[in-house]
């Protein structure tokens, strides 16, 4: 005969079953979140990150050597279907104009003398770049922008390792003043591998992605060779063909004629 457990000795068998469960649901939480520790442990500092990169394409060492250089490079539109010509002439300790020129519309400058940001091209004319885009034009401006500087931050985490255009890096969530963003770093390679968040703009700040596709060698630098802009009313792909050492013109950061009469004395 089976006997089937009543009043209290079933109250019993309740209560222990709901003991059993309570403690199984305790040692999967307590697993789980044992798990996600070894795993933010396991992620490296983004300073380390940051380190690592600096180091594979070649450390500051090897931008030291330069006071200037002249990078050539070619600009496909695909939504617009237009090809254009590029080229960013940089100079110690932060000075760089950028010059494109699209067909049918004509010369489209921008620069920074280390003091004053400016653009100009042919539907607006010259304009004085200010607030939040001044803040970029200085980060375009510093000869060694391709090295990652902690210093520079206010934050810098290292949030997981995911995929990013097709590769494993690490995510970093950073911010520089009041803007935040992301960037990551190839898990294989170390070197920076794209960035993504508001960018700021003379037109205003929009969501972009920037992907780094190809490094190539120049001078004994590792530089971006292929880069992939995506944001805005268009998306970019910047090819550089080549980057010329210490041969910029000093004159090439003159303020414009244009531009010298927007600046108050």
């Amino acid at each position: 005969m089976h006997l089937q457990p009543n009043g209290p000795v079933l109250d019993s068998f309740r209560l222990l079953r709901a003991r059993a469960s309570y403690s199984t649901i305790v040692a999967v939480l307590a697993f789980h979140a044992a798990l996600a520790q070894a795993e933010a442990q396991a992620l490296p500092e983004a300073k380390s990150l940051m380190e690592k990169h600096n180091a594979a394409v070649g450390g500051r060492a090897a931008l030291d050597k330069y006071s200037s250089m002249r990078l050539t490079a070619t600009m496909s539109v695909a939504a617009m279907g237009m090809e254009a010509s590029m080229e960013v002439f940089r100079a110690k300790p932060n000075k760089y104009v950028q010059k494109i020129v699209l067909p049918q519309i004509g010369e489209i400058l921008q620069g920074y003398d280390g003091t004053v940001a400016w653009t100009t091209n042919p539907m607006a004319g010259a304009q004085l770049i200010t607030g939040e885009a001044l803040e970029a034009a200085k980060s375009n401006g510093d000869f060694f922008a391709n090295l990652q500087d902690p210093a520079n931050y206010t934050k810098a985490e290292t949030i997981e390792l995911s995929d990013f255009e097709g590769r494993k890096c690490y995510k970093v969530k950073v911010a520089r003043g009041t803007r935040d963003g992301f960037e990551y770093f190839d898990a294989g390679t170390g070197l920076l591998a794209g960035i993504s968040g508001a960018q700021a703009t003379p037109q205003g700040p929009i969501e972009a992605t920037t992907v780094f596709v190809e490094y190539g060698d120049f001078g004994g630098l590792r530089l971006p060779k292929k880069i992939e802009q995506r944001g805005g009313p268009a998306g970019a792909t910047i090819t550089f063909t080549a980057v010329e050492f210490d041969k910029v013109d000093a004159a090439t950061f003159d303020l414009p004629a244009a531009v010298k009469a927007l600046v108050k004395p």
